[in-house]
């Protein structure tokens, strides 16, 4: 995330993110991910489907509600594993700015997992290093390392989707 080598584009935020510290960035990430894209959105089911329309209403409302009990059963599994709880203020493809009430040092390795989206539960993770913390605002700056792609893709797609909302209210 130093100004020399950035490459991607960031974005001013305010998420959830778990935490937990690791050995070593040598060891292997415990968060497997599902930075899947998913394959069929809901509004393109219900403009698409040739099911009478009281029958796509009931099934997308069906998806909304079994998206919300699978992402509260979700924070709970990643929670165990991951017990400290970060705030993120920036994020871009190459790391984040958090906030945390826990104490680090420059160079300590973290695997962090970032609450994208709450419904229908989004997340993305990647092991990293602390590179600094600022003096003028407490937020750590925390570099990703090995960033798998399906989650480099869901960040960047985040960025990408939360710059397209900025813009659209920034003309009204």
């Amino acid at each position: 995330m130093s100004e020399e080598k950035r490459s991607f584009s960031r974005i001013q935020v305010r998420l959830k993110a778990q935490a937990r510290v690791m050995h070593s960035l040598d060891s292997p990430q415990l968060f497997t991910g599902d930075a899947m894209p998913q394959p069929v959105t809901r509004e393109d089911f219900v403009k698409k489907s040739k099911l009478p329309e009281e029958v796509t209403a009931f099934l997308a409302e069906m998806d909304r509600k079994l998206d919300q009990i699978i992402s509260m059963l979700g924070q709970d599994s990643v929670k165990a594993d991951f017990s400290l709880p970060v705030e993120v203020m920036e994020i871009s493809a190459a790391g984040v700015k958090f906030r945390s009430a826990r104490q680090f040092q420059p160079g300590d390795a973290l695997e962090l997992i970032i609450y994208l989206s709450q419904s229908p539960m989004r997340l993305a993770g990647s092991k990293g290093r602390i590179l600094d913390q600022e003096p003028d605002t407490g937020l750590y700056r925390f570099e990703f390392v090995d960033l798998r792609g399906s989650d480099m893709e869901a960040i960047v797609q985040f960025v990408f989707k939360e710059q397209r909302e900025q813009i659209r209210n920034s003309k009204m």
